[in-house]
C-alpha cells in the first residue's frame, strides 16, 4: 500500500483504497479497517469523505464477485493474477460506475486514473482509463424493470438494473444458482444452499436483500424513542421507522449521532431487536445473557427487566467483551454485569437458576450478508459452516444449565441456514430427556432489502 496523498478531491477515495487494503492484507473488518484509515490521516475525516468512503468500501466488498465477473472479460489475465492495487482501484472506479448515481460515470472513470498514481501505480493509468471507459460507454442507464437476458442484467444496490451490452455473466442452467450468485456477488456454494432450502423464490429474496445498501439502525433506549426522533429531525438527519428501531442514512460516524453520548439508542437491526421479544423479559428478572458482545440485546433486556431485575451478560475475554464493559459505563446500565467465561463450559457459567437464558450464537451470518460484508469470503464451501456446529451445540447445552423451573431459553442466530438454526434445537430436544423441554416458538424472518436482515429465533420453556 502505497502512503501517497490522495489527488484533488480524492480523499473518500484514498480513504477507501487504504480500507480495502487492511480488509485484504491485515484480515480486519471493513469498519475497523476505515476507522484505521481515517486515524492514520489524522482522524478529522469530514463527514461527507467518511459517508462516502464506507459507501465504497461497503460496497465493493459486498458486489466484489459481480464487479470481477463483469471486470473479467475486458482484461486478458483474471484478477487473481493482476495487481492488487491496481483490481482495488478498478473495483472502487467500477462500483462508482454501476452502483452510485450522483458520481458521473466520467468522473468515475477520471478519479480513478488519479488514484492509480496516487496509490503508486502510475502506469496502471492508461489500463484503468481504458477498461473503466469502455464499461462505462457499455451499461445502459439505470432501470426500475429487470432487463430479460440474465447474463447482461446487472442488480444494482439501490434495486435498480443495469444492462450491459456485453454478457458476463453465467447462462441459466438448471435451477439458474451460477448465473445468480455471479449477479449479486455470492459464492455459488451459497446460493445453491439459498435455493436448495428456501426455494427460487425465497433465494432471489435473499440475494436482493444481500447486495442492497443497508440503512443504520437505531433502536432507541426505552421510553426515549420520540426525543431521539426529534432530535434527528432538528439535526436535519433523514430517518424513516422500521419495527422497534429508526433507519437512518448519510448519518456520517455514529459518535457524531445526536443521543450518543447520552446513551439514547444502540445501533441495532430490527431483526436483532425483536429477539428481545422472544425471550420475554419481564421487569425484576434474572437473565443470563450468552455471547452477549457487542451488547445490543443485553441492553434491550436490561430495560425491559428494569432496576429490579438483573441481566449477567458473558462472552469470551478479548476486545469485543473490554468494549461491552464500556459501553456498559457509558449507559449507566447498572443492573448489568459483564463476565469474561467460554461459554461452551456449563461450568464456567454463572450460577443459577436464571428466568431467561438467551444464546445469540456465532454462525455463518447468511441473514446479515448486506452489512457484513467480508462473509462473503468465508461462504465458497462448507467448510466455515461444519467447524461452528459443534461450538452451537456446546453453548446450546451448556445454557440450558442454567435455565430454572419453568424458565425459557431462547436460540437466536443471524443465519438463514436450517443446519444452524431448527436443527441444532431439534437435536438438542432429542438429546435432552423426556418432557424436560416444551416447544414454544420458533421465528424465521427472511431479509427485506435495505429494511431489515435476515435472522432465525426459537423459544424454549423448560417444564417445571
Amino acid at each position: 500500500m502505497s502512503s501517497g496523498a490522495p489527488g484533488p478531491d480524492g480523499a473518500a477515495r484514498h480513504l477507501a483504497f487504504e480500507a480495502l487494503w487492511r480488509v485484504d492484507e491485515e484480515s480486519l473488518l471493513a469498519r475497523d479497517a476505515l476507522d484505521a484509515a481515517i486515524d492514520r490521516q489524522g482522524g478529522g475525516a469530514d463527514p461527507r469523505d467518511f459517508d462516502l468512503a464506507w459507501e465504497l468500501v461497503q460496497g465493493v466488498l459486498r458486489t466484489e464477485i459481480q464487479l470481477d465477473h463483469v471486470l473479467g472479460p475486458r482484461m486478458a489475465r483474471p484478477a487473481a493474477d493482476q495487481d492488487p492495487d491496481v483490481m482495488r482501484v478498478l473495483r472502487i472506479g467500477l462500483y462508482q460506475i454501476l452502483h452510485l448515481d450522483r458520481i458521473p460515470r466520467w468522473a468515475a472513470v477520471s478519479s480513478s486514473v488519479e488514484l492509480a498514481a496516487d496509490v503508486g501505480r502510475p502506469a496502471a493509468r492508461g489500463f484503468v482509463n481504458a477498461i473503466l471507459r469502455r464499461i462505462s460507454d457499455g451499461t445502459s442507464p439505470p432501470r426500475a424493470e429487470e432487463p430479460r437476458d440474465p447474463e447482461r442484467a446487472l442488480p444494482r444496490s439501490d434495486g435498480s438494473w443495469i444492462e450491459l451490452w456485453d454478457p458476463c455473466f453465467p447462462k441459466v442452467t438448471g435451477d439458474g444458482a451460477a448465473n445468480l450468485a455471479a449477479r449479486y456477488g455470492v459464492p455459488l456454494r451459497a446460493a445453491e444452499r439459498f435455493i436448495a432450502q428456501h426455494g427460487p423464490a425465497g433465494a432471489r429474496r435473499i440475494l436482493e436483500a444481500s447486495i442492497a445498501r443497508p440503512s443504520l439502525s437505531l433502536r432507541p433506549r426505552e421510553g426515549r424513542g420520540d426525543a431521539l426522533a426529534a432530535a434527528l429531525s432538528a439535526a436535519e438527519i433523514p430517518f424513516e421507522r422500521e419495527g422497534p428501531c429508526l433507519l437512518v442514512r448519510g448519518a456520517g460516524r455514529i459518535p457524531r449521532l445526536p443521543g450518543f453520548a447520552a446513551g439514547d439508542f444502540a445501533v441495532q437491526d430490527p431483526t436483532a431487536a425483536e429477539v428481545a421479544e422472544v425471550v420475554a423479559p419481564r421487569p425484576g428478572e434474572r437473565i443470563l445473557d450468552v455471547c452477549a458482545a457487542p451488547g445490543g440485546k443485553t441492553f434491550a433486556l436490561a430495560e425491559a427487566v428494569g432496576p429490579g431485575g438483573s441481566v449477567v451478560a458473558v462472552d469470551v475475554p478479548g476486545p469485543r467483551i473490554d468494549r461491552l464493559r464500556e459501553e456498559c459505563a457509558r449507559r449507566g446500565a447498572s443492573n448489568v454485569a459483564v463476565v469474561s467465561a467460554d461459554a461452551q463450559d456449563a461450568a464456567a457459567l454463572p450460577a443459577g437458576p436464571f428466568d431467561a437464558v438467551l444464546v445469540d450464537a456465532p454462525c455463518s451470518n447468511t441473514g446479515v450478508l448486506s452489512r457484513r460484508v467480508e462473509v462473503r469470503r468465508r461462504l465458497h464451501d462448507d467448510a466455515a459452516l461444519a467447524s461452528l456446529l459443534p461450538l452451537q451445540r456446546a453453548l446450546l447445552a451448556a445454557a440450558a444449565t442454567r435455565v430454572g423451573s419453568g424458565g425459557r431459553l431462547v436460540w437466536s442466530t443471524c443465519s438463514l441456514d436450517a443446519e444452524e438454526n431448527g436443527a441444532q434445537v431439534r437435536a438438542f430436544l432429542a438429546a435432552a430427556p423426556d418432557a424436560a423441554w416444551r416447544p414454544d416458538l420458533e421465528r424465521l424472518t427472511l431479509p427485506l432489502a435495505a429494511r431489515r436482515d435476515g435472522g432465525y429465533a426459537a423459544r424454549l420453556v423448560r417444564t417445571p
